[in-house]
C-alpha cells in the first residue's frame, strides 16, 4: 500500500505552476483542449482569458514544453508584458502600437541572433550583433579580439550594423529560419483602470495583430484576465478584430477530478510508488481518479445539512473553480491532518482553514477587481453579518437599504450611480454571488456567471427563477448568518 506523507510540502506541488521545477511540473500537468488549441500552428494568435489562479501560466508553460519536444523545434520566446512594455507615459494609441511593435520585434531579433552559431550573411551578422550588443549572447572570439585591437599602433576600426528597424530583416529571416513562437504572460499585470493603462493593453493586441500580418511565420500565445478585457473592449473598437483569437479557460468538475488526481499521481511518481499503485488501480480513468483522491482525502465528506459529498466536489466549490486556490487549500488541510496524525484529510481539516483561506480570497478579490470597482472592499465588508442566502427581492432590498446607503460604488461600464440590480450583477460577475435553483426532491443547482451572464441584466424575468448565495469561501470571514433552515 502506498505511503502518503501529509506533512510533505511537495505533496500537491507548487501553487504557482510557473514557479514549479520543470521535472515536477511535467509529472502532474493536465492535458486540456486549450493545450491542443495553442499548439495549432495554423492559429497565428491564440489568447486565453482567465482569472488569477485559473491556470493561464500553466497553460503557456505546458504548450512550451510540448513544442520543445517536437522534432522541428521552433524558437520559443517567453516573456511578460512588463518585461517588454515600451516606456511611454501618454495615452496615445498610435505611439503605444509603434512602441509595442518595436519592442517585440527587437526582442525577436535578439533571441534569433542568440541562436545563430556561425553568421555569414548580412542578415545573420546583423542579428548576431544585435544579440551581442544587448547581452543575449556572449561575444564571439572574433568579436572579442577585434574589439580589443584598436590602438595607435594597430588602427583597426570595427563597424557594427545598427538595426534601426528589425521588421524587414525579420521578415526575410522568417521565410527560411525556424518558426518563432512568442509566449507573453501577465500582459495586464498591476492593471489600473486609467487612460494610459487601457491604451497600453489595447495597443498591445493591435500591435500583435499587425506583426503577424506582416510576418506570418510568427506565432503569439497570450493570456489576459476577463475583467481587464471587458474594460478595454468597451473603449477600443479595434479589439473586435481580436475577439476571434480569444478563448475562455474554464474548469469543470471533471477537470478538477483529473487535476487533483494528477497531483497525487505526480507525488507517487516522485516517491517511486507509482508502478505498484498502477498495478491495482482501475483502468477506467474516472474510477482511477477517485481512487487516487481517496488515498489522500476521506471520501465522502459531510457537506451541508445531512448531505455527503466527494472531496473533489467540496474543493471545487470552495476554490471557486480555480486550480491555484484548490492546491493552496489542499496543502493547508494536509498540514492540519498531519498535525492531528491522521492518515487522510477529513472535512474538519478543510473547515478549520476556511476562515484564513476566506480572508485571503477577499484580499485577492479586492486586488483583482479594484480596477472595475474602486470601492469593492467597502462593498464586500458591508455584507458582514448578513444572511448567506437571498431571494432576489431580499437581495435588492438589502443592497438598496443597508449597503448602498453607506457605500457609493463606481462600476466600470455603468454610467452614474449604479442601481441595486447593477451592483448585484457585478457581484455575480466576480463570483461573490452564485445563482441557485432549488429542484424537486431537495436537490439544487448552482449557476456561475460564465454559464448564464444574462441573469440580473434583463428588464423582465430578472432572476429566471434563481435565488442568490454568497459564495461559501466568503462566509466565515464575513460572519454570515446560516439560513439552511429556510431551505
Amino acid at each position: 500500500m502506498a505511503k502518503i506523507d501529509l506533512s510533505d510540502d511537495s505533496l500537491f506541488g507548487n501553487e504557482a505552476a510557473e514557479d514549479e521545477l520543470e521535472n515536477i511540473f511535467a509529472t502532474y500537468a493536465v492535458e486540456r483542449q486549450e493545450v491542443r488549441n495553442f499548439l495549432d500552428a495554423d492559429r497565428t494568435i491564440a489568447t486565453t482569458r482567465a482569472y488569477k489562479g485559473e491556470g493561464k501560466s500553466a497553460l503557456l508553460r505546458l504548450v512550451g514544453l510540448q513544442l520543445r519536444n517536437q522534432t522541428l523545434q521552433p524558437l520559443i520566446i517567453s516573456t511578460t508584458g512588463a518585461a517588454v512594455a515600451p516606456e511611454i507615459d501618454v495615452a496615445d494609441s498610435d505611439r503605444w502600437v509603434r512602441g509595442w511593435k518595436a519592442s517585440l520585434l527587437r526582442l525577436a531579433a535578439r533571441e534569433i541572433g542568440a541562436t545563430i552559431s556561425v553568421a555569414f550573411t548580412d542578415d545573420a551578422i546583423s542579428l548576431v550583433e544585435e544579440a551581442e550588443a544587448n547581452g543575449f549572447r556572449s561575444r564571439s572570439f572574433v568579436s572579442s579580439v577585434v574589439d580589443r585591437l584598436k590602438s595607435s599602433a594597430v588602427p583597426v576600426e570595427r563597424s557594427r550594423t545598427v538595426v534601426v528597424n528589425p521588421e524587414p530583416l525579420l521578415r526575410r529571416w522568417s521565410q527560411h529560419g525556424a518558426p518563432v513562437w512568442f509566449f507573453v504572460d501577465d500582459i495586464d499585470q498591476n492593471f489600473e483602470n486609467t487612460p494610459i493603462y487601457r491604451v497600453r493593453i489595447a495597443a498591445f493586441f493591435v500591435a500583435v495583430r499587425q506583426i503577424v500580418n506582416q510576418i506570418p511565420e510568427f506565432r503569439f500565445r497570450l493570456a489576459i484576465r476577463p475583467n481587464v478585457w471587458a474594460i478595454i473592449k468597451r473603449e477600443f473598437e479595434a479589439l473586435s478584430h481580436v475577439e476571434q483569437y480569444v478563448d475562455d479557460l474554464q474548469w469543470s468538475l471533471n477537470d478538477f477530478y483529473q487535476l487533483l488526481a494528477k497531483r497525487i499521481e505526480g507525488y507517487l511518481r516522485r516517491t517511486n510508488q507509482w508502478d505498484d499503485v498502477q498495478r491495482t488501480a482501475s483502468k477506467d480513468v474516472a474510477v482511477r481518479n477517485k481512487q487516487l483522491i481517496g488515498m489522500v482525502f476521506d471520501d465522502p465528506m459531510p457537506w451541508g445539512k445531512e448531505r455527503d459529498r466527494p472531496p473533489a466536489v467540496i474543493l471545487y466549490t470552495l476554490s471557486r473553480h480555480r486550480p491555484r486556490w484548490l492546491i493552496e487549500l489542499s496543502k493547508h488541510a494536509a498540514a492540519s491532518a498531519a498535525g492531528a496524525k491522521r492518515l487522510r484529510i477529513n472535512f474538519d481539516d478543510i473547515n478549520n482553514e476556511l476562515d484564513s483561506f476566506g480572508r485571503r480570497r477577499i484580499e485577492d478579490t479586492v486586488a483583482e477587481f479594484k480596477s472595475q470597482c474602486p470601492e469593492i472592499e467597502e462593498l464586500l465588508a458591508a455584507f458582514v453579518g448578513q444572511p448567506e442566502w437571498f431571494s432576489t427581492a431580499d437581495l435588492m432590498s438589502t443592497l438598496s437599504n443597508r449597503i448602498l446607503q453607506g457605500v457609493h460604488p463606481r462600476i466600470a461600464g455603468v454610467l452614474g450611480v449604479p442601481s441595486a440590480k447593477e451592483v448585484a450583477h457585478f457581484l455575480f460577475q466576480i463570483g461573490f454571488l452564485t445563482a441557485r435553483k432549488d429542484l424537486p426532491g431537495g436537490d439544487y443547482q448552482h449557476i456561475a456567471f460564465s454559464e448564464n451572464p444574462s441573469l440580473l441584466r434583463t428588464r423582465t424575468n430578472v432572476d429566471q427563477g434563481y435565488s442568490w448565495e454568497i459564495h461559501p469561501v466568503f462566509r466565515q470571514p464575513l460572519k454570515l448568518k446560516n439560513v439552511d433552515e429556510r431551505r
